[in-house]
């Protein structure tokens, strides 16, 4: 099965300038970021505020899903309405709509991955801040006692957070009882889970696969993230600028279906791209800081270069991740130059995080989506806020929209902890 050509034909993107793949694209070409100032409060007080670029007008109910079914994961949440898994609700949703694939019988043959860093946590972790805080206040208990009396509180909620049981939840909704995945690689887990739906089907195990990432950024992630200095106070992203100030997180997700090129045409179907292959290389020397002057993200894109069957020269438009941090602008940026030259001509490069934000978990693969409008419309949205890009970088990108010829595409990504990964897309 290894000579099986894999095709996407279904795209569901949630996203602060759109939901759905028109009005993504419109709120892309167009420019509406959605930038808001989210405030977390804790009994009427200001914990603290940071710039989000977020979803609005999102409601799982109008996406024409079971009701039942979502009662059932709503009564199993123990009425919670976690964000998170709506999105990834919606998006397999939107995926599926879009490339005209029935599910609804129970046995449609279609396999799931999913892709997120840490879904529940954000929910649970504020949950059992209260119950501690409020059991405390109340009562003076022996440790044990102590200890017996708030684990029984929330067994069930902590059991929940394990990823498995989200994947059963968007399974059952969608009727999928193939081989199914959950995937976590940080930042690059949306690239390593096309991979991974690549393989389904040129192993056989399916004829097509939906993949879906979401992230509903909370104020412990930008704690976490402020601690590290890498977030950006005025809620701007500069990508490879001189006055690049961080991140800024991107509420939303993102669906893609990728299928057998065969099975695809027969029932014929709107091809965006094929997929030719990836390259990933784990790095493995800090969860937080890349290692510069290593050659693990060269490694990536040559390992996914030679898996095409193409060369540097074949790429036309290059998106790196773009984060705005120096370090991981100059890492990054240095990986470029070793693959395709100092100040290359081709590919164009720009990058999507100014437009939609960092979705951490889920960026890889929402902002594969506007790559792939990007090759359908021949249209490169260009990088926004990147009016003094740092010299010492040795890149250029697009500063205008650029309207021209597009035939292959290359999505990278350096994550967290050393997750490199490379895919390429290619119109038929």
């Amino acid at each position: 099965m290894h000579n099986t050509r894999v095709v996407i034909t279904g795209l569901g993107p949630i996203a602060s300038v759109g939901i759905g793949k028109d009005r993504f694209w419109q709120g892309i070409t167009q420019k509406k970021l959605n930038l808001k100032l989210e405030e977390c409060l804790i009994d009427g007080e200001l914990w603290d505020k940071y710039y989000v670029h977020k979803v609005e007008n999102f409601d799982i109910s109008k996406f024409g899903i079971d009701k039942d079914k979502l009662n059932e994961i709503k009564d199993w949440k123990e009425g919670e309405e976690i964000v998170d898994l709506n999105y990834l609700i919606a998006a397999v949703k939107l995926a599926l709509d879009d490339s005209g694939l029935k599910y609804d019988g129970e046995d449609n043959g279609i396999s799931l991955v999913l892709a997120h860093e840490n879904i529940g946590l954000m929910p649970f972790g504020f949950k059992i801040s209260n119950i501690a805080y409020e059991m405390l206040s109340k009562e003076r208990l022996p440790k044990k006692d102590f200890f017996d009396k708030f684990y029984c509180k929330f067994l069930k909620s902590g059991y929940d957070v394990q990823s498995f049981a989200d994947l059963f939840h968007v399974a059952k909704v969608f009727n999928i009882h193939n081989y199914s995945l959950f995937i976590n690689n940080a930042c690059a887990s949306g690239l390593y889970a096309i991979e991974a739906a690549s393989q389904i089907i040129r192993t056989g195990q399916a004829k097509a696969v939906v993949i879906a990432a979401s992230d509903h950024p909370d104020i412990y992630k930008y704690l976490w993230f402020k601690e590290l200095g890498i977030y950006s106070k005025d809620g701007i992203i500069r990508p490879f600028c001189k006055d690049s100030k961080g991140l800024v997180f991107g509420d939303g997700g993102a669906g893609i279906v990728l299928e057998d090129l065969e099975h695809a045409k027969k029932r014929k179907a709107n091809i965006y791209a094929e997929y030719l292959g990836g390259g990933f290389d784990l790095e493995g020397w800090k969860i937080t800081v890349p290692q510069i002057g290593n050659n693990s993200y060269q490694k990536a894109m040559e390992g996914c270069l030679k898996r095409s069957g193409l060369n540097n020269k074949d790429i036309d438009l290059l998106c790196p991740h773009g984060v705005g941090s120096q370090p991981i602008d100059f890492y990054e940026a240095k990986a470029i130059t070793d693959a395709f030259g100092k100040n290359p001509q081709k590919p164009l490069i720009t990058t999507f995080k100014p437009y939609v934000g960092h979705n951490l978990g889920s960026s890889a693969l929402l902002e594969s989506v506007i790559l792939l409008l990007s090759l359908k419309n021949n249209v490169i949205p260009p990088t926004l806020n990147c009016d003094t890009i740092d010299p010492k970088f040795n890149i250029s990108l697009v500063n205008q929209k650029k309207e021209t010829k597009l035939e292959v595409a290359m999505k990278i990504c350096c994550a967290f902890a050393g997750f490199n990964a490379a895919t390429i897309f290619k119109k038929l």
